[in-house]
């Protein structure tokens, strides 16, 4: 055999090398993605799974407990006339609360949730600046939270004020 005779095989060697290679590699990249898939449903189903929980501890602390739940009712309804120590009680339960929310909408955010769609942590913030005393705790409070979630509180505190004056003043008219 000439070395044209070695060249020649040398390189049909090569080519089915670069073959098992590439092969090779697909099929590693299709193990690498399921698993990259499988993971994030994980993630996701680990974000779920908290946001209740962290949801359930929230309502557990006024389940437990008739005096803080008598507390949130007035205060969510007039928090700007509690008594100053009831008012600070208030302050941190309502802080709880939020914060708990808030954990949840990072939560979806995180894990490449669409948290337009994600109906959770928006519909609980409802619940709560629905009432007036919630709003008027917003209106002299800073909290520390993320500026995502700030937004979505302080949009949902001014969509809920508004209707609030449109029933007072439709309830004026008549």
């Amino acid at each position: 055999m000439t070395i044209q005779d070695w060249g020649a095989i040398g390189e049909i060697v090569g080519a089915i090398a670069v073959v098992v290679s590439l092969i090779y590699l697909a099929i590693q990249i299709r193990q690498n993605t399921h698993q990259i898939a499988l993971s994030m449903e994980s993630s996701k189903l680990a974000a779920f799974e908290r946001n209740v929980e962290s949801g359930n501890r929230a309502r557990e602390i006024l389940v437990g407990d008739a005096a803080l739940a008598d507390l949130f009712l007035k205060g969510a309804a007039d928090f700007a006339n509690l008594d100053p120590t009831d008012r600070f009680r208030c302050d941190m339960l309502f802080r709880i609360l939020f914060s708990s929310l808030q954990g949840g909408y990072v939560r979806v955010l995180t894990v490449g949730g669409d948290v337009s769609t994600f109906s959770g942590p928006k519909s609980s913030v409802d619940a709560l600046v629905r009432s007036p005393g919630i709003r008027q705790w917003l209106e002299c409070t800073e909290p520390d939270w993320r500026p995502e979630f700030s937004q979505l509180v302080r949009e949902r505190a001014a969509f809920f004020a508004d209707r609030a004056s449109s029933k007072n003043e439709q309830a004026n008219a008549d």
